[in-house]
């Protein structure tokens, strides 16, 4: 097993958001499910469109626990219209988050601890419609330094150098999927990854269940 060099310092905000909607991608069909946790490729992909970014940057978010109107999941309705004929066409459904409450950790660089300490963006679907406006507040550095043994509570490209950046020394159990990577404004490919609910060695900022004693 390789050794991972420990020891990465982040940025800790909270995210605040009326609605957030994690929509899948899904071909067809007349409902859109929404994913219970965050994307790597989601995240990254807004703050560095919010910020005008070509470099990279590493980071992840997990929602926090609430009471019952926090981080509840919903249903919206609605008929896109066929422009051609003026005409609303079968109606979708698509579930989404609302009163979102989550944290957001941002690796600490020579660019990213210049970031404001209060900021928004947009994220996720259906940002035509108002969804996924997101204000970000500065908490504190959080500084990681011992991996544990736990479950994802996050999606991550199963690539070194991400595990690497996340403290990810081992995988015990996977729970394998596909995230999608532009490569350009108009395509991409899809990456091998690792989904929620996988056993890992890792910070514990990525962490669910964390097992007692580590």
């Amino acid at each position: 097993m390789k050794k991972i060099r420990s020891g990465h310092t982040f940025l800790h905000y909270e995210l605040m958001a009326e609605t957030l909607c994690l929509g899948e991608r899904l071909r067809g069909g007349l409902f859109r499910p929404c994913a219970r946790v965050f994307r790597y490729s989601t995240l990254v992909g807004a703050l560095k469109a919010h910020f005008e970014l070509s470099s990279p940057i590493q980071a992840t978010a997990r929602f926090l626990p609430g009471g019952p109107d926090t981080n509840r999941m919903e249903i919206l309705s609605f008929g896109p219209l066929d422009r051609g004929r003026g005409l609303s066409e079968v109606p979708l459904e698509i579930e989404y988050l609302s009163n979102v409450n989550a944290e957001v950790f941002i690796l600490k660089t020579g660019e990213t601890v210049h970031w404001p300490r209060r900021f928004s963006l947009s994220m996720g679907a259906m940002k035509s419609k108002g969804f996924g406006r997101c204000q970000l507040n500065f908490k504190d550095e959080v500084s990681c330094q011992t991996p544990a043994i736990g479950e994802l509570c996050v999606r991550l490209p199963d690539v070194e150098s991400i595990r690497e950046v996340f403290g990810i020394r081992n995988v015990l159990a996977p729970v394998y999927g596909y995230l999608f990577r532009p490569t350009s404004p108009t395509s991409g490919v899809y990456v091998k990854s690792l989904f929620e609910g996988s056993r890992v060695v890792g910070y514990d900022i990525l962490l669910t269940r964390r097992e007692a004693g580590q």
